[in-house]
């Protein structure tokens, strides 16, 4: 499954997926935060900082697993994590705050430069958007 797939999959169940590198941190610049808003008086919210993508979705496979539901798919190896990891890991280098979430009523969310922008149909225009907000 591809890195995009996973985390709509996890938007589709009501849980909105933010994934942040903080450049400015020397330490754990991964942040991966799950919330599910209140639906009927019920809230839930996971996550943390980590060392690397690979931590945070771990991370975030452990917690999805506790809530109700058809969670099989968890498991399922994502393919271009590391690609994607190589990439938000020059981001942080540089100092750069790149935060990419997304939701079943948003879509795809992009915080870049200091900017917020919406509409993303999909990951890699997100991210393309976000890598020119950023002069790269």
């Amino acid at each position: 499954m591809l890195l995009a797939e996973f985390v709509e999959r996890v938007g589709q169940t009501g849980v909105v997926f933010m994934m942040k590198i903080d450049g400015p941190r020397p330490r754990n610049k991964w942040t991966l935060r799950l919330r599910k808003p209140p639906y009927a008086d019920e809230y839930w919210m996971s996550g943390g900082d980590f060392a690397d993508l690979d931590r945070a979705l771990a991370s975030a496979r452990k917690d999805l697993a506790t809530l109700p539901g058809d969670w099989s798919w968890l498991d399922e190896p994502i393919s271009d994590a590391d690609g994607y990891a190589e990439l938000f890991d020059a981001l942080g280098e540089a100092g750069q705050l790149f935060i990419v979430q997304y939701s079943l009523d948003s879509k795809w969310v992009l915080f870049a430069g200091g900017v917020k922008q919406e509409g993303f149909t999909n990951l890699d225009e997100c991210v393309l958007e976000g890598l020119a907000e950023l002069g790269w």
